[in-house]
């Protein structure tokens, strides 16, 4: 069910605003714009919130997610201690800083693996190459004892490189949820 459609502009609250200060009787603006007096009422508290946020130097922000993911959401503040979701909301707008900086213990590890995988990729390369050849030559397509060996030797490198990789995500995951709890259950008052 689609909610109220709004009888008043952005701009009418504006000028209901300035009327109301310059002491215009909130009866004569509703009978102006054809609206009840709790309307007057809530369309200048709303404006007087927004200048409010604005003279803070804050933002509102409003986003959508699904029932899930609120519920997982509203399950984790409840676990930190937080006193709202506005509050931990606020903590997670903080807490990014650094969050994408490149980790230094991974980068390393990262380029081992590249070149790991690269040299796996030219044996491999070797290996269809040189039966691509026989083939092209006539003859039927079959692994001699040394390729069968290379080829199990090359398939447990690549199970070793995925478990490696397995392992690495791991790591960073861990670290990055232990930093991202560490940031949430910093003071919520205080900017990063």
């Amino acid at each position: 069910m689609p909610g109220r459609t709004f009888k008043l502009s952005p701009s009418d609250v504006k000028k209901i605003a300035a009327s109301a200060r310059s002491g215009v009787p909130v009866t004569v603006l509703a009978k102006t714009y054809g609206v009840t007096r709790p309307t007057i009422y809530r369309a200048l508290h709303a404006f007087h919130e927004k200048e409010a946020v604005a003279d803070a130097g804050t933002a509102p922000v409003s986003f959508t997610v699904d029932r899930n993911s609120l519920a997982a959401f509203d399950a984790f503040t409840e676990r930190l201690g937080l006193s709202s979701r506005a509050d931990a909301l606020r903590r997670v707008c903080r807490v990014p800083a650094g969050f994408l900086d490149p980790d230094l213990d991974l980068a390393p590890a990262l380029r081992e693996l590249a070149s790991e995988l690269s040299a796996i990729g030219r044996n491999v390369n070797q290996l269809v190459a040189t039966k691509n050849y026989e083939v092209r030559r006539g003859q039927q397509l079959k692994l001699s004892k040394p390729q069968q060996q290379l080829l199990s030797d090359l398939l447990e490198q690549l199970e070793g490189v995925s478990v490696t990789v397995r392992e690495m995500e791991g790591k960073r995951a861990s670290k990055t949820v232990s930093r991202f709890v560490a940031g949430m259950m910093g003071d919520g008052d205080e900017p990063r």
